[in-house]
């Protein structure tokens, strides 16, 4: 298995960078939002969950190698590119409403730019981790380190990997049946 070059690894890197950009501002415009009646504790959660993505990617991509943690990215990756369409697509339907006259239970129409920002910041962070999501979908194979894994362990540690009936030959031992 081939080590990762630095080009792909760069590359991740500007990716992540491109997500920590993108994540101000939707953060900001998610608390600007928090207020929205069943919805704005949802932003704010989104927010605060792409900044630990953030974060956990940036370390995973340069520092762990494990084949556990290269998994983990790619799985929170996939759900996190999920979780911003789903963002997007919501707070894009409710930057439509309409301030009503009459006050309705549970409904608040009281910024419609903001959910139309929150809208425009969850669809460019959803594109740019879905083609994240893809580099480490396709790069996995390089990004995952070999290095003290099973296959460098040693064969046997008395006998050189001889079979156990070949070892005692001549050493007038029945081989052992218990297991």
């Amino acid at each position: 298995m081939t080590v990762l070059n630095g080009d792909k690894k760069t590359q991740l890197v500007y990716l992540l960078m491109g997500e920590a950009f993108l994540a101000l501002p939707l953060t900001i415009c998610c608390f600007v939002v928090a207020g929205t009646a069943n919805a704005g504790f949802n932003a704010v959660l989104t927010a605060l969950l792409n900044i630990a993505f953030i974060a956990g990617s940036y370390y995973v991509v340069t520092n762990s190698k494990t084949p556990i943690a290269i998994g983990f990215l790619i799985g929170s990756s996939a759900m996190m590119t999920t979780l911003n369409l789903m963002t997007s697509i919501y707070w894009g339907q409710l930057s439509k409403c309409e301030a009503v006259t009459t006050t309705v239970a549970q409904y608040s129409c009281s910024n419609p730019t903001a959910y139309g920002a929150v809208c425009t910041f969850s669809v460019m962070m959803f594109i740019v981790q879905f083609v994240f999501t893809i580099a480490i979908i396709l790069w996995r194979g390089e990004l995952i380190s070999e290095e003290g894994l099973y296959d460098d362990l040693p064969v046997s540690s008395s006998h050189a990997g001889m079979p156990y009936e070949a070892s005692n030959k001549g050493q007038g031992q029945a081989p052992s049946t218990d297991l």
